[in-house]
């Protein structure tokens, strides 16, 4: 079972307002941004990995590896 907490934001009482006169559902857009900046910043965690390891990977001769798969395939 998941373990739940509780986050709160402040907004004015015109952005809860406008919210309410649109049909939209604070927690939600709340849990939407958070869930989409912790992809983000996987994301960027990502990439800076993958910088990292670039010099490494374009060494490597493609023909090569691909020549190696197949090889090893028909064994």
């Amino acid at each position: 079972m998941k373990m739940y907490t509780t986050v709160s934001a402040k907004i004015s009482e015109e952005e809860r307002e406008e919210l309410k006169k649109l049909g939209l559902n604070p927690t939600e857009i709340i849990r939407k941004a958070i869930r989409d900046e912790i992809r983000k910043a996987h994301n960027k965690a990502l990439i800076e990995k993958m910088k990292s390891v670039m010099p490494v990977i374009s060494k490597l001769n493609m023909d090569e590896i691909v020549s190696d798969i197949r090889e090893d395939r028909e064994r």
